[in-house]
């Protein structure tokens, strides 16, 4: 699916999520502590709003709810490990700010209470989410390694579902140590409603930033086939898919690998949610008869 048809979606979804849902249990109250006001009050001028991200999130986690009570694991593991990478990028930012700033010995330790440390292996939980990328950018410009930070900025800023407008949080920096417990504790409160319905597996790949990629990691895994790895195809047909399930393309690829690493219960499985997402798809129809004459081969013959 091109970029900009992309791009266009997600922001009509954002803009759905901000307009019709009351998510107000997510953000400070009157009642709320003198450690969450102060939260508010240090948002510097135009910079991202921590609240409506966390709104957003919070909506992305129940349109993964929804897609897995309709019976489609594809599409609810997509919006789950989306929501779960950024939030945990974003928890994992206050934290790495936080240990700057003083609190706690090594950053591993200190971050050790949390589910997931380390941009690679949050980015891991969903590569197509543009936030570990952007937040691994911003701690490099604030500890003024200016050219380092360059990449990781760049490599957020041409995905597909980075916000057009931009991001700046670089107010996190500026951010009291109180505030930033605040924010911290309630970004894991979140993490937990998402990680409560969805456990990531990580696979401990090393992080190719082009793996947002849906078209490059289809190709990848039609080199893997042509090598005869079929369980390493299989596996960049998996994350072309968590990377865009709306692109019939990635469905179609997946049955194949499915079917080249001899996982017939996983080519079905991609196939039947694949058909209900593209019902007309010849391509999926034709893998899906093929799998109906098959049974009925081994049926007349038994």
């Amino acid at each position: 699916m091109p970029r900009r048809i992309v791009s266009v979606l997600l922001a009509l979804v954002l803009s759905a999520v901000l307009c019709a849902c009351d998510l107000s249990s997510l953000l400070p109250t009157k009642e709320a502590s003198s450690a969450a006001e102060s939260l508010n009050e240090e948002l510097a001028g135009d910079g991202t709003s921590y609240a409506d991200f966390m709104q957003i999130m919070a909506e992305i986690k129940g349109f993964g709810d929804r897609a897995a009570e309709q019976g489609l694991p594809v599409h609810s593991e997509y919006y789950y490990s989306f929501a779960g990478a950024s939030v945990s990028a974003l928890r994992y930012a206050a934290e790495y700010i936080l240990w700057l700033k003083g609190e706690g010995d090594t950053l591993a330790s200190f971050t050790a209470g949390s589910r997931y440390s380390g941009w690679s292996t949050i980015a891991g939980i969903n590569y197509a989410s543009p936030y570990p990328s952007y937040f691994e950018g911003l701690l490099l410009e604030i500890q003024g390694k200016y050219e380092e930070s360059l990449e990781p900025f760049a490599a957020a800023s041409v995905m597909p579902l980075f916000p057009e407008e931009g991001l700046d949080f670089y107010y996190l920096k500026k951010m009291s140590v109180p505030a930033l417990y605040e924010l911290r504790d309630r970004l894991r409160e979140l993490e937990d409603q998402i990680y409560g319905a969805y456990s990531p597996v990580l696979s401990g790949e090393e992080w190719d930033r082009r793996y947002f990629d849906a078209e490059y990691l289809i190709g990848l895994s039609g080199e893997q086939i042509l090598a005869g790895d079929y369980d390493r195809a299989l596996w960049f047909a998996g994350q072309a898919l968590k990377a865009d399930p709306f692109d019939k393309r990635s469905w179609q690829n997946a049955a194949a690998c499915a079917f080249y690493a001899e996982d017939m219960e996983q080519m079905g499985a991609y196939v039947d949610e694949g058909l209900a997402v593209f019902p007309d798809d010849e391509s999926l129809q034709m893998l899906r008869q093929g799998m109906l004459d098959a049974v009925k081969e081994m049926e007349a013959g038994s």
